[in-house]
């Protein structure tokens, strides 16, 4: 087993806290029982609140998977309305959970997929503000960002903002996904210096993965 802690969301960093509290609490409790008449009873009312906290948590928890499962088979079914409304509930009603981070970048795609980018733009941000970010989500919302911006026309916006996610991935697979994404963008541009020199950048740096493959590719058609 890896010595290294995985680091805790949020949500999970104040649910320590309030358990720590808790503890702390029945410590106390167990010092001082003489001083109180139903000391016993505190304590076991203490760990009882412990269980109960510790249930609820988890319970809501399965609730906000089932939810997310709902909106996944709705959404496939073609039912966006519907898979928008859930997702909302989801989102609201089930804040902190892992189903809601990730029912909060499928709601981004919904508001994406209908057009409305400043919807869209505010739930990725949300996700990428609000927890802790796995690879593939978070690639996700900040691809999300960019694809909201070069909706709206703001290419070299876009362009430069996958540059800079690019650079704080440096050495990852996802820096050379998103230096390709700038690449592409630059050339509806019509800003081919910036494209060429990303392009090669890749070919370079990641020589041994198949994205080099496409970017030297790319280069051919200069």
């Amino acid at each position: 087993m890896s010595s290294e802690r995985r680091k805790l969301s949020k949500s999970e960093l104040r649910e320590d806290e309030f358990v720590e509290w808790i503890i702390e609490a029945v410590e106390y409790v167990k010092e001082r029982a003489r001083l109180f008449a139903s000391g016993a009873i505190a304590v076991v009312a203490v760990i009882v609140a412990i269980n109960y906290f510790i249930e609820s948590k988890e319970a809501e928890r399965l609730k906000a998977a089932a939810l997310l499962s709902d909106v996944l088979m709705v959404e496939q079914g073609g039912e966006p309305a519907e898979a928008l409304r859930l997702a909302e509930e989801l989102v609201a009603s089930y804040a902190g959970t892992p189903a809601a981070a990730q029912g909060t970048v499928l709601l981004a795609n919904l508001h994406y997929a209908q057009g409305r980018y400043v919807e869209a733009r505010g739930y990725y941000q949300t996700y990428l503000d609000n927890y802790e970010p796995l690879d593939v989500l978070a690639y996700a919302a900040q691809s999300g960002l960019g694809a909201c911006l070069e909706a709206e026309g703001q290419l070299v916006a876009a362009a430069q903002h996958y540059e800079t996610y690019a650079a704080q991935q440096a050495g990852t697979i996802r820096e050379a996904m998103a230096r390709m994404e700038a690449a592409r963008i630059y050339g509806l541009a019509d800003e081919t210096d910036k494209q060429q020199a990303l392009l090669e950048q890749v070919s370079r740096t990641f020589a041994q993965y198949p994205i080099a493959a496409q970017a030297r590719a790319a280069l051919a058609m200069f």
